[in-house]
């Protein structure tokens, strides 16, 4: 099994595209793992939140700097067909196989309903 190094372009649902950030991750890790990295590179966005309790959706929306990145994103507006809720043991070879298109959000992360 490779162990390609991916960079992971991340988005807190409800944000704008201006605030996405990347994570870099081993394709040969879990999305278990991908959700610890994301909340250990955003601590004050997840306060008193579990890493485990992070939902991960799989999206591509692109970045583009004549669109107006101030406007949140919002998870429940992103079309059905065009994202796929993670399951924390799958290997993130499994979901990001192909290249992934630069200038683009890949993962949508959505905090746990309160």
């Amino acid at each position: 099994m490779a162990d390609n190094p991916l960079t992971l372009f991340c988005l807190v649902d409800g944000e704008s595209l201006i605030s996405a950030f990347p994570v870099e991750i081993k394709s040969s890790k879990t999305i278990g793992d991908l959700k610890d990295l994301i909340k250990a590179k955003n601590p004050e966005t997840f306060i008193g939140v579990d890493a485990k309790d992070l939902a991960l959706w799989r999206v591509s929306i692109p970045i583009s700097d004549e669109d107006n990145d101030d406007l949140p994103v919002l998870l429940d507006k992103v079309l059905v067909k065009d994202k796929k809720r993670l399951g924390a043991a799958t290997r993130l070879s499994r979901i990001f196989h192909e290249d992934l298109l630069d200038g683009t959000v890949h993962v949508i992360v959505q905090r746990p309903s309160r």
